[in-house]
């Protein structure tokens, strides 16, 4: 009988001692979770303030980028009166070779262009754009990144057009004598035209016309990467509020 107690008894502690162990592991689970969703919750607020920073300097080189779209389209648009009829004007030759010689970026030929921030972006796609929890983020960023990809692609060719009218003037011009000017520190630049041939001057004229339409195009193309910028900005400060 004592017996019979005795091992009922040590059933009871047996269970006991189990489910006080089961809740143990049980809440150490359920802590664990917590802590990592804690954790995940987190760097995903620091990967939305990592994007709004990489934003931020797309727009700053943004801006840089279509002021100098503004010089050239100034330049192109002093050059078109000059390249009416079957030969452009004297004043062509002289205003493309003053625009051509202009110091870096400023010059017809040259440019500054747009070079995308991916660090984060490449982070996010390497399997952690879970850590965003949000479905608007995760589509504007795709969208963002779309129009960014296409606006890359039209900067290539831009500078691709720029490239075939440098091989132009270079045999248009006295290319020799430019070179010794620089070499000796001149500024002013002597204009002196070695070939007039129709059909390259024909053809030099029709590029500077294309490569006005390709910045008015690249410039849309910034206009519309703009308002995905501001759009997706404002997703992720709203996302860094309602998250920290």
């Amino acid at each position: 009988m004592d017996r019979s107690k005795g091992t009922q008894k040590n059933t009871r502690e047996y269970f006991l001692e189990f489910l006080m162990l089961f809740a143990a592991v049980t809440l150490g689970f359920f802590a664990e979770n917590q802590r990592e969703a804690i954790g995940e919750k987190e760097r995903g607020v620091q990967y939305a303030m990592r994007l709004i920073e990489d934003l931020d300097l797309d727009s700053i080189r943004l801006d840089e980028v279509m002021d100098n779209y503004d010089q050239k389209i100034k330049q192109i648009n002093t050059l078109i009166p000059l390249m009416q009829g079957a030969m452009p004007a004297a004043a062509f030759y002289d205003s493309l070779y003053a625009f051509y010689t202009l110091p870096s970026a400023r010059a017809i030929v040259s440019g500054v262009s747009f070079v995308e921030n991916l660090a984060t972006r490449d982070e996010l796609k390497a399997g952690n754009m879970r850590l965003i929890r949000s479905d608007s983020i995760v589509r504007r960023i795709s969208l963002y990144t779309r129009r960014e990809a296409i606006y890359i692609g039209n900067q290539t060719r831009y500078r691709d057009k720029r490239m075939q009218i440098i091989d132009l003037v270079e045999e248009i011009y006295d290319m020799p004598q430019l070179a010794m000017e620089r070499m000796k520190g001149i500024k002013e630049h002597k204009v002196i035209v070695i070939n007039k041939n129709p059909e390259k001057v024909r053809t030099l004229v029709n590029y500077i016309v294309h490569l006005q339409n390709m910045i008015h195009n690249l410039q849309a193309n910034v206009a519309g990467m703009r308002l995905e910028r501001w759009v997706l900005k404002r997703h992720l400060e709203e996302y860094i509020t309602n998250n920290s």
